[in-house]
């Protein structure tokens, strides 16, 4: 349909609307929870659920809250200013905080990497992703399997203080997780932006391309070379560096 017949349907519905006794040109009543399921109690909750959580889903938001989907996805837009960013809600717009927090945290650490680049390779970041895939291994099978690779992994760092890297979420900072920080003698990095997480540019994107059992991911997460990882937490000098600059342009 072209669109000047597109107009013509608009047209003839709405004469017939008004022949049929229609007197006003404002929306009719529709079913469905008002705009006024925005009130700031619901604006603050879904902020503190952010703040907890900064993966959860609309769907979780809907069901701790009682309204809509849209309304939802427009507090989250509108109201709060967040969008999906590395599958985690984040400001669309940094404040003049935000920003300097950015740059101060970004030179730490780009002075203690700078300082011995093969010593931060003690660096251990913590991130999550969902990837699909099924296993035909029985759960005695895999609980040996899983041992095995327990045993293997960086058997060094038991005699070095761990250098940690996490994110700024409310449940991983409160008294709990950081009295376990201090018993394991971990030292910690400053929290970072989403888009400084290693895991996100050079791990995920690998792991969520289809494999159809966990044995293949298995196989290709052994195949990489140690230098895999290595080089690739070193490409966080260039990401600090970047930030630094471009924040000092816009200043």
């Amino acid at each position: 349909m072209k669109k000047k017949e597109f107009r013509a349907v608009i047209k003839h519905i709405h004469l017939n609307e008004f022949k049929r006794g229609r007197t006003s040109t404002c929306d009719s009543s529709r079913s469905g929870r008002s705009i006024e399921a925005s009130t700031p109690e619901i604006i603050d909750k879904i902020h503190g659920i952010v703040l907890t959580d900064r993966r959860v889903k609309v769907r979780e938001f809907v069901e701790a809250t009682g309204i809509s989907h849209g309304t939802v996805i427009s507090i989250l837009h509108e109201q709060l200013g967040m969008k999906k960013l590395s599958a985690r809600w984040v400001p669309r717009l940094f404040t003049v905080d935000h920003k300097r927090d950015r740059v101060t945290i970004s030179k730490q650490c780009l002075k203690m990497f700078q300082r011995n680049p093969d010593e931060f390779c003690r660096f251990i970041t913590v991130d999550e992703i969902w990837i699909h895939y099924f296993t035909s291994m029985s759960p005695s099978e895999l609980g040996t399997f899983q041992q095995h690779f327990k045993e293997k992994k960086r058997p060094h760092l038991a005699k070095k203080k761990v250098l940690f890297h996490q994110d700024n979420a409310r449940i991983h900072m409160c008294p709990a997780p950081m009295a376990k920080f201090n018993e394991f003698r971990y030292e910690l990095l400053p929290a970072y932006s989403p888009d400084l997480a290693p895991c996100d540019y050079f791990l995920f994107p690998n792991l969520k391309k289809w494999r159809k059992e966990i044995a293949e991911t298995d196989v290709y997460l052994e195949e990489l070379d140690k230098s895999y990882y290595s080089d690739d937490l070193k490409k966080l000098e260039n990401r600090w560096n970047q930030v630094y600059r471009d924040e000092r342009r816009l200043c």
